[in-house]
């Protein structure tokens, strides 16, 4: 019985393991995020994208900088509101998987050309953004995800973006 349980659990132990592990360690990422834009402290939503682009420094660990842009309506006074990023980035994922997580936390300036709001005025503020995500890297060179961030705004409200993203990656995984 005890050499029957030894060998399932050794089954079970080499099902589970990957096979190949490869590091993306001084690779390339470069990609690009639909997103959708939400304020809950206030009745604004929109819609855009970011473009980004990472350099792999360690195994898991990315260091890059992003750019996103914005359209948004806040319903209370039926104002348009456009929010454009620029970011500087720092990235782990566990790449060893198919099935890739990832967090990340960012630096942004934020710019517009609306003045109803705080940051708004001068038309810039700083932001702390928070972000998570899974991304499917079973495809050659390519990734395809869903990622969720909180955009801590240090001088207004906050906002999160969700949304897909896809990259392209230079070395194998």
């Amino acid at each position: 019985m005890t050499r029957t349980i030894r060998t399932f659990l050794a089954a079970v132990c080499f099902c589970l393991m990957p096979l190949t592990a490869h590091a993306l360690e001084g690779d390339w990422e470069i990609g690009g995020n639909a997103e959708t834009i939400l304020m809950y402290s206030r009745d604004i939503y929109g819609g855009g994208g970011k473009f980004f682009a990472r350099y792999s420094v360690l195994d898991g660990f990315s260091l890059g900088a992003s750019a996103g842009f914005y359209g948004a309506q806040d319903t209370d006074i039926k104002k348009s509101l456009g929010i454009y990023t620029l970011s500087i980035d720092m990235i782990y994922a566990l790449d060893i998987l198919a099935w890739v997580p990832g967090a990340g936390i960012s630096l942004s300036s934020l710019f517009s050309e609306n003045k109803v709001w705080k940051w708004h005025n001068k038309g810039h503020g700083l932001s702390l953004d928070f972000d998570v995500f899974v991304q499917y890297r079973g495809i050659r060179h390519l990734g395809i995800g869903i990622f969720f961030s909180y955009h801590l705004v240090f001088v207004d409200a906050d906002y999160i973006t969700v949304g897909l993203g896809i990259s392209w990656f230079s070395g194998m995984f």
